[in-house]
Order: structure tokens, then C-alpha cells, then sequence
């Protein structure tokens, strides 16, 4: 019976049932077409699924009927425990620590991301939908940067994966790193006026620039003294060129002309800086996250304030060109329309 079972499964004919079955079983894979240059992907069609989903089965003949019935109920078996295991993994995603928060300001889109994927919501974080990436991605994310002067510009770095880059809000991506001395990259920053300028930094390297989208990179500066955890650019006045800075270190807050004329302690912050930020109408106004806490310096990093903060320890902070203020701790996203005097946590 076996052997039958078998030759029928080798025959031809029986391939299109059996491409069906796996489908919905849920185990189906993407294909991916490698150019050259590995940055052209081809994402799997899901009009393909629902046309081998709802196509109507041939007629069996009674012969058949018994084993076709065994294979059936085989199949159902399979499909169960692959929705329960899919549905694990999506539990744990979902759950998973966020790494970083993005906003698409002329899309009014929110983005969020954990070392797994990225998300987006288009309703201010009540609802998410998850952004695909190449699969080499997954595990690997550390830092995301989108900028107010492009629409659908975002960029993913982490280590081991280098730089992503996409124009699309995500539909492609591109590597982006000709130039860099490895892929250990711990974190991105878009310049705050010019949406072609990007930084990295690249762990035990030193900071590397790019003015053409990451196409090529140079290297500009060794960094501060400290470890950086996220680095952010600002267009606060008072720099030799365009703007400043901004490092979030282990050791507090580091701040630098984008001219890389040296590296100055912001604030004398004691004690690791998990995130930094600042408000895009008043680039003097700089938040970081220690810990449980937001402070806020109005002065460009020279003195800070402690702020009421939502709850949980934080790892990301974003403000949006509209004084929005979002903070993000664990799985949660929370937001504050009132300079961090209030909070809400948002769903999803």
C-alpha cells in the first residue's frame, strides 16, 4: 500500500494537489532570485496561493477513494499543527522587545521594529502590519531610521546583516554596504535635512557616512571613547557645518559637531542611555531614556530635566515633526501629546 501510495505521489499529475496541500498546510517558502549583486528579490505571489487554494479538485475514481481519504485526513492533521505552530511564532513576534520606532511623517506612518521584523500602522499604532524582509534579516535587526524629507524611506541595520535600505515602505529592500569594513552595524541615523545622507556605526570601526543613500561609505570618525547604542542627527543651530550628533552610550549621552570636531559629554549623565531623540520644531530639545526614566534637555544637551515616563524600562524614543512624543518598552508602544505629562499605551 505504501509503495502504491507512493508511485502516485511520484506521478506528475499528482504534483499540483500536492503543491496545493503544502499551501495550505502553510508551508510554503518565498522563492528568492539572487542577481549579482543579491539585491533584487522575488516575493511570492499570494493571487498563486488563493488560485491553487480555491481550484476544484479533480474527480477520484472509487479505486482511489480510500487512500485519497487517508492522505486527506493526513493532510488536515498537518495543516492543524502547522497553524498552531505558526500561531506560536506569531505570538512570540508580536511579543517580541522593540529595538527601534520610525515615523513616515508625509505618510503619517508609524513604524516600530524588534530584532525580528518590522511593523507599520497607518491608524497611529492601533493597528499593525508586518513589513516583509529578506530572510537573512530575521534575528539580526538593532537599529531603524526614517526621515521627514522622503516619503517611504527606511533604513535597518543590525549586526551581521549591515545596511537595508528601502524607497518603497518595504515592498524591496536593498544591501547598502560598499564601503563598510563589515556588517557589525549597531545603528542608523538619516540626516535631519538631507534624506541621502546617512550614518552608521560600526561596532570597534568608528562612524561611517554616506551623501548617496549608502552606494558608498567613508569613514568620518572613530566615535566616542564609549560603545554607541543609537546615534541620531539634528539640525539644532550653532554647528561649524549642518548640524549635530547625538550618541546614546553606556556611559550617558555624547554629543558632535557633524563636522567630527570632537566628542563632548552632553549633560554629564552618569549610567547607560538605552535611547535618544529630539524634537524635530525645536532641535535644541534632545530626550533620553535611562532606564525607567525620560529626561529632557532644552539647551541641546548642556543640563536635563527628569520627565514623567510611562512605566517600563525603555529602549526607544521618537518624536514626530508634529510634537508627538513616543516611547517603547518591552512589546509596547506608548505615546504622549502633551510633552510626556501624560501617556497612553497603544494597541497592537
Amino acid at each position: 500500500m505504501f509503495a502504491r501510495t507512493r508511485a502516485r505521489a511520484e506521478n506528475p499529475r499528482a504534483v499540483p494537489n500536492l503543491i496545493c496541500r503544502s499551501i495550505v498546510a502553510g508551508d510554503v517558502t518565498a522563492r528568492f532570485r539572487r542577481t549579482r549583486d543579491r539585491r533584487q528579490i522575488d516575493r511570492f505571489s499570494w493571487s498563486s496561493w488563493m488560485t491553487c487554494h480555491e481550484s476544484r479538485p479533480r474527480p477520484v475514481p472509487a479505486r482511489r477513494k480510500m487512500l485519497s481519504g487517508a492522505a486527506g485526513a493526513v493532510a488536515v492533521l498537518v495543516g492543524l499543527l502547522t497553524c498552531h505552530a505558526a500561531n506560536a511564532d506569531a505570538s512570540h513576534t508580536t511579543s517580541a522587545p522593540i529595538v527601534a520606532l520610525g515615523f513616515d511623517a508625509q505618510n503619517h506612518v508609524l513604524l516600530k521594529a524588534t530584532a525580528e521584523t518590522l511593523y507599520r500602522s497607518a491608524d497611529d499604532g492601533l493597528h499593525w502590519t508586518r513589513i516583509a524582509l529578506p530572510p537573512g534579516a530575521h534575528g539580526r535587526i538593532s537599529a531603524m531610521a526614517t526621515t521627514a524629507r522622503q516619503a517611504g524611506l527606511v533604513y535597518v541595520g543590525g549586526p551581521g546583516l549591515g545596511v537595508l535600505r528601502s524607497g518603497n515602505d518595504g515592498r524591496s529592500w536593498e544591501g547598502r554596504n560598499a564601503g563598510l569594513p563589515g556588517r557589525s552595524v549597531e545603528t542608523v541615523a538619516v540626516h535631519a535635512d538631507q534624506a541621502d545622507t546617512v550614518y552608521v556605526y560600526v561596532a570597534g570601526r568608528g562612524i561611517f557616512r554616506s551623501r548617496q543613500g549608502g552606494l558608498n561609505w567613508r569613514l568620518m570618525d572613530r566615535g566616542p571613547r564609549e560603545a554607541i547604542l543609537q546615534l541620531i542627527h539634528s539640525n539644532m543651530p550653532g554647528s561649524m557645518q549642518t548640524g549635530w550628533l547625538f550618541a546614546a552610550t553606556a556611559s550617558g549621552v555624547r554629543r558632535s559637531m557633524d563636522c567630527f570636531c570632537g566628542w563632548r559629554n552632553a549633560g554629564g549623565l552618569d549610567g547607560k542611555v538605552n535611547a535618544v531623540a529630539y524634537d524635530p520644531r525645536q532641535p535644541q530639545q534632545i530626550y533620553a531614556a535611562t532606564g525607567k526614566e525620560i529626561l529632557l534637555s532644552s539647551n541641546g544637551g548642556e543640563q536635563w530635566t527628569r520627565l514623567n515616563a510611562p512605566g517600563p524600562a525603555l529602549t526607544a524614543l521618537l518624536v514626530t515633526p508634529d510634537g508627538v512624543l513616543y516611547a517603547a518598552g518591552g512589546a509596547a508602544v506608548y505615546r504622549s501629546r502633551d510633552h510626556a505629562g501624560t501617556w497612553e499605551r497603544l494597541d497592537g
